[in-house]
């Protein structure tokens, strides 16, 4: 009679004693602790030669791999790049309306760089929200820019082939916010909240970097809406 198998297993590929009973082979178990097993299996598939197979064990984080040695060994780097702790960063984020200066200012009005002012031309800015966002590369965030805003995003580090078709060259360290989207948010009469989407684009930051977005508001009216980012800093995969 045969025996129930304790853990559920999926194999790829074919046994080598099958298809290659003249190659050696050897076997590791790799046990994950950060990369799942669907997104590791994916990357050393195609590394494996007709006498490799997988073993793959989803509830244990658990990879089994037989091939030739020297396969096994690349497999190896492999596994040890993708299963690493995922990276951080910190971003500083300010939402300010621009409009009209007061005779003598208010309590919330920013002061700003000359060319920020004649880029919307307005004559001065105030602050609706501000927050710090540290979160984690590659899981989606969202903050509250005081009470009337929110933004969403998605952070992580951007692929650069190793040589552009341009012949431009890799441009070093960058964090990509995916997806950023400015939200207001209103109560209706019901106490329904909802939100009016007022900006969704992607933003590429250098470290330290500061960028500004006109946002909702086009730049003729006498008020407007500008996102300021900052770059505080983002680690590597």
């Amino acid at each position: 009679m045969l025996r129930k198998p304790l853990v559920f297993v999926i194999v790829i590929g074919i046994a080598a004693v099958i298809t290659a009973a003249n190659v050696e082979t050897v076997s590791r178990v790799f046990t994950l602790e950060h990369a799942s097993v669907s997104e590791a299996s994916a990357a050393i598939q195609p590394m494996l030669s007709e006498a490799g197979s997988l073993t793959l064990q989803p509830r244990l984080s658990r990879i089994v791999v037989q091939d030739q040695p020297e396969i096994v060994d690349r497999v190896t780097v492999v596994i040890e790049e993708l299963d690493h702790v995922p990276g951080t960063y910190s971003i500083q984020i300010d939402l300010l309306k621009g409009g009209k200066a007061t005779p003598y200012g208010t309590v919330d009005e920013v002061p700003v760089e000359e060319r920020l002012r004649k880029m919307f031309k307005v004559e001065a800015f105030h602050r609706l929200g501000s927050s710090t966002i540290k979160g984690v590369l590659g899981s989606p965030t969202r903050a509250e820019l005081g009470t009337s805003f929110q933004v969403s995003l998605l952070a992580q580090l951007p692929e650069y082939p190793e040589s552009a078709p341009w012949g431009a060259p890799d441009p070093g360290n960058r964090l990509q916010l995916r997806q950023l989207v400015l939200e207001r948010k209103e109560v209706a009469s019901d106490g329904t909240l909802t939100t009016d989407q007022l900006l969704r684009t992607n933003v590429l930051l250098s470290p330290k970097q500061t960028v500004y977005i006109g946002a909702g508001n086009s730049e003729e009216s006498e008020d407007v809406l500008v996102l300021i980012i900052h770059a505080q800093e983002f680690g590597s995969r």
